[in-house]
């Protein structure tokens, strides 16, 4: 109980924070008189990100009075392995609302002075793709601090119950090189026999910044074939799998991780319902290697080519 009272005072110390620094903030940028009832507004909407702010802290264990003792003993178990889960996702959205909220707030501040701007939506380029990074590093931030939080231990172990960050021989990224294309021969097969709508997933947020200017579509790029894989298979086949493997073993890891990971994937693949098998057919894959291998870094190998060839394909026929 006391833990969360210090919580809620955080809270409150954060939204007012937000508040006061939005105003003096606007202030600032201003440079002219601003009618009370409009910096009224403009301190309220600094409490969101103040609240953004007071939630990273509280999943970074970084408020005093609210967090566990630092000698206080820390297990690891379902409640850890699911906690990961939900800690990537706040953090996700997190990075991603701080950045659309930045951009709101310049475009409020540049109307206020005068100038007729549209507010930024999600055709906005630059803001969507600063979204997409904003919430993609946030989160792999938060994955390497709780990971450094478990020990240097339970990173190198290679059981079920382990993270499995540890070398595999050179044969599991051969078996890595052949699932990455056995799924991309299903992707094809599917492709053949019900063939996506080509409008409608043009339309998705990764498409967009894909299409969008040279720059960016090589950050989407990276972050496609690099980042995304990372980041994943660190959280669904490493922390994830670990913690719940710890309590209910391997089978139930592959099982659930492996739905999260697909329902992750839903507001891509909603369009095209088929693509659900791939998704599902790379995290049971990935969830093998770990296990045969006792590392997740074949299942990244893997995933890291399987993205590489879905942007690839497309762009070499297109090249034809």
């Amino acid at each position: 109980m006391k833990k969360i009272l210090w919580a809620l005072l955080w809270l409150l110390i954060f939204a007012l924070a937000g508040c006061a620094a939005m105003a003096g903030a606007s202030l600032l940028a201003l440079r002219h008189a601003v009618p009370p009832p409009i910096l009224l507004r403009l301190a309220v909407f600094g409490a969101v990100p103040g609240i953004q702010l007071w939630l990273i802290a509280l999943v970074f264990a970084a408020l005093p009075g609210a967090r566990a003792a630092a000698n206080a003993p820390r297990g690891f178990g379902l409640a850890q392995g699911l906690w990961s889960m939900a800690g990537a996702a706040l953090m996700m959205g997190c990075g991603a609302m701080l950045a659309y909220g930045a951009g709101i707030y310049l475009v409020l501040l540049r109307r206020l002075a005068g100038h007729h701007l549209p507010f930024p939506d999600k055709h906005n380029i630059p803001l969507l793709m600063a979204s997409l990074l904003a919430s993609e590093l946030l989160a792999a931030w938060w994955l390497v601090w709780y990971v450094r939080r478990q020990g240097p231990t339970r990173l190198a172990d290679g059981s079920a119950s382990g993270i499995g960050w540890r070398p595999a021989p050179p044969r599991a990224y051969g078996m890595a090189a052949l699932g990455a294309l056995a799924v991309m021969l299903l992707v094809a097969a599917e492709a053949t026999l019900y063939p996506p709508n080509l409008s409608k997933l043009a339309n998705l947020d990764l498409a967009r910044l894909l299409q969008g200017p040279p720059a960016i579509a090589l950050l989407a790029a990276l972050f496609v074939i690099v980042m995304a894989p990372l980041i994943e298979e660190l959280l669904f086949r490493g922390i994830a799998f670990a913690g719940i493997a710890a309590r209910l073993g391997p089978g139930w890891a592959t099982a659930l991780t492996t739905l999260v990971f697909t329902a992750l994937h839903a507001p891509e693949k909603i369009y095209y319902p088929p693509g659900f098998a791939d998704v599902a057919a790379i995290a049971l894959l990935s969830c093998w290697l770990r296990l045969r291998y006792r590392s997740i870094r074949p299942g990244m190998a893997m995933h890291f080519l399987y993205n590489a060839g879905m942007l690839l394909v497309p762009l070499l026929a297109a090249g034809k």
